[in-house]
């Protein structure tokens, strides 16, 4: 490691130079000239630094503190000496004598430093910030579906933000999968656990998987980038803090391993068994080459246990998972991110990260591929680089069945596909014709016969297989493809504004425009250029049709459209914000099945209970 200790020491650890960067952040201005641009401050939300300042203040002045304040203090007096946090009281004093301080809320600052928050005090406040914070830009909310079916975690607008004010949140929201009871989970009857609604427990675990480096921070002190991670976790009857070894001379776009827990190699940051409602983590991602790093991770841990003293863990992260829980994490990380800002060297803190996850959250986590989350640390615009940090979840299966309609993968869930091209960006799919087990899947200018229940498929060109459709343009690239309603031998195959109407038996292919022969369509975009179709599970004469993000039932028989035109979402409500609510690739009936449907997206599927 580059570290310039004589540097270090006269700039940082001198208590004069803190207390000047103090002075300038509580008048609103930088703690340090430098290239990262100013953290952007909300003071409504920075309450935890008002609370404790306020209590500094008063043990400078002679004051006797409560218990609580003692236990609010003594973690950070610890690192930080006694002196020195007197020292930071007297300075906050005197600017709020002078009305100077713009860094915490002004309710804070005109409180009397005879009257002591109290901890029903700082739980007020939370409850406030919650309601105030939900709609900041660096507050990221996920649709856990949404999720399931693919979609990146965060946006660019979102990790903009998290640079801005040091920090992001990302919290969840949308269906909940609901928790297990032993009934959903053997047949059994239900216990008196399930009865009452307790939960079942799990061992729940998350572990480091490595990063990316997109763009190297640059280290000013002529060296490379050596990253390292902190992590602070929170759980019912849970606490755990974490500071892994150094991954050295980091450059742009490499990736990396992390080499888990300084000094012991342990690859798990959170490892519990799960009962509560919410877990709280928070993410450091750290460029170290001018940092005392064991400094550093007792200041880190000492900030953690001030928040521990608020007493409101328990409250906030089992019981209230609303407004609370936001307000806690904004003011717990605006907290951690004043005095990382306030004691950090210029160019050691790359951004903190914090998430909540719930039951919920860690089975969309599960049964996401790879069991595997990235999480964007990206302080470009400030100078910092940019680092992508997977988190991989190796706890056990939680409790109850799979989310319902969770998005699968087809290398997962069609294991007979494994080793070719088809576990990704089908063409068409169709029940084969006569068969209870077996359906057709199209590719390019190949296609596969997979047998559902054995899960074994075989591979030929469209060409050989089919060979009624040489000399038409049917042998690639298919738009869509069904089992005719109500027939064993024959299938509908689609391609731009034309279909075949296809012989199995005979091998035998009579091709014809859909305007004409499928005139209830006409008036609609539905007669060209098809995404999917399916023949209706259960019906002798109907089929969906999809384009774009509608879709209609088509009764062949009469010739006519069920219902009119609807968008996808209005039919299929449970792929409402999803990826499958618009540009379908294929579907298909469930052999076998009177009311299931195959739907194919890139690299997933899902089974649809009509």
């Amino acid at each position: 490691m580059t570290t310039n200790t004589s540097t270090w020491q006269a700039s940082v650890e001198g208590g004069q130079e803190r207390l000047d960067r103090w002075r300038r952040m509580l008048a609103g201005a930088p703690a340090v000239a430098s290239r990262r641009r100013q953290r952007r401050q909300n003071p409504e939300t920075n309450v935890v630094t008002g609370v404790w300042l306020h209590t500094a203040a008063r043990a400078e002045t002679g004051r006797e503190l409560t218990e609580w304040e003692q236990s609010f203090l003594a973690p950070l007096a610890g690192v930080l000496g006694e002196d020195e946090v007197r020292a930071l009281g007297q300075a906050y004093r005197e600017q709020r004598d002078a009305n100077t301080v713009a860094l915490v809320p002004q309710a804070v600052v005109r409180r009397d430093l005879d009257e002591p928050f109290t901890p029903e005090d700082v739980a007020a406040r939370i409850r406030a910030v919650g309601e105030l914070a939900a709609n900041q830009p660096n507050v990221a909310w996920v649709n856990r579906t949404r999720l399931l079916a693919g979609e990146q975690l965060e946006t660019d607008a979102f990790s903009e933000a998290a640079d801005a004010y040091g920090y992001g949140l990302t919290l969840f929201n949308g269906a909940q999968f609901g928790t297990a009871t032993q009934e959903q989970t053997d047949g059994s009857a239900p216990t008196d656990e399930a009865a009452t609604g307790s939960p079942t427990s799990f061992r729940a675990k998350l572990e480091w998987d490595g990063f990316r480096c997109r763009e190297a921070a640059g280290d000013q002190w002529g060296g490379r980038d050596e990253i390292y991670w902190t992590a602070a976790c929170q759980s019912h009857n849970y606490r755990f803090h974490t500071r892994t070894g150094e991954t050295g001379e980091v450059s742009s776009n490499n990736d990396y391993p992390i080499p888990g827990e300084h000094g012991t190699g342990r690859m798990a940051f959170f490892d519990t068994s799960f009962t509560g409602n919410l877990s709280a983590l928070m993410i450091t991602c750290w460029e170290a080459d001018q940092s005392n790093n064991e400094w550093y991770t007792a200041l880190g841990k000492a900030l953690g246990d001030a928040v521990d003293s608020l007493s409101l863990v328990d409250f906030a992260l089992n019981f209230v998972p609303g407004a609370d829980m936001l307000g806690y994490m904004i003011v717990a990380m605006d907290f951690l991110a004043t005095f990382w800002e306030a004691l950090r060297n210029h160019d050691d803190m790359v951004l903190t990260r914090g998430f909540a996850l719930n039951r919920s959250d860690l089975k969309a986590l599960y049964y996401t591929e790879g069991r595997r989350m990235t999480l964007q640390f990206n302080a470009r615009s400030s100078g910092m680089g940019h680092f992508a940090l997977h988190v991989k979840y190796t706890g056990d299966i939680p409790p109850g069945p799979p989310p319902e309609g969770s998005f699968q993968f087809l290398a997962t869930g069609w294991t007979g596909l494994l080793g070719s091209s088809f576990t990704r960006d089908l063409d068409a799919a169709c029940l084969a014709p006569g068969s209870a087990t077996d359906v057709y899947l199209f590719q390019g200018d190949q296609y596969m016969r997979y047998d559902c229940r054995s899960e074994e498929g075989s591979q030929r060109r469209l060409s050989d297989g089919w060979p009624g459709l040489r000399g038409t343009n049917f042998t690639s690239n298919l738009d869509a493809a069904c089992l005719i309603p109500g027939s064993t031998t024959h299938v509908y195959l689609f391609k731009g504004d034309q279909y075949v109407n296809y012989d199995c038996r005979n091998e035998r292919a009579g091709i014809g425009r859909l305007s004409d022969g499928w005139p209830g369509l006409r008036g609609t975009n539905f007669t060209s250029n098809l995404d999917a179709a399916c023949s209706v599970p259960g019906s002798s004469t109907d089929v969906y049709l999809f384009k774009g993000d509608k879709y209609v039932r088509y009764d062949c028989r009469n010739e006519r459209i069920r219902n009119g035109v609807q968008n996808i979402i209005a039919g299929w409500p449970r792929l409402a914000d999803t990826e499958f609510a618009y540009n379908l690739q294929a579907a298909c009936a469930v052999p076998g099945s009177g009311k299931d449907v195959y739907l194919f997206k890139g690299e997933r599927y899902v089974r649809y209970t009509i």
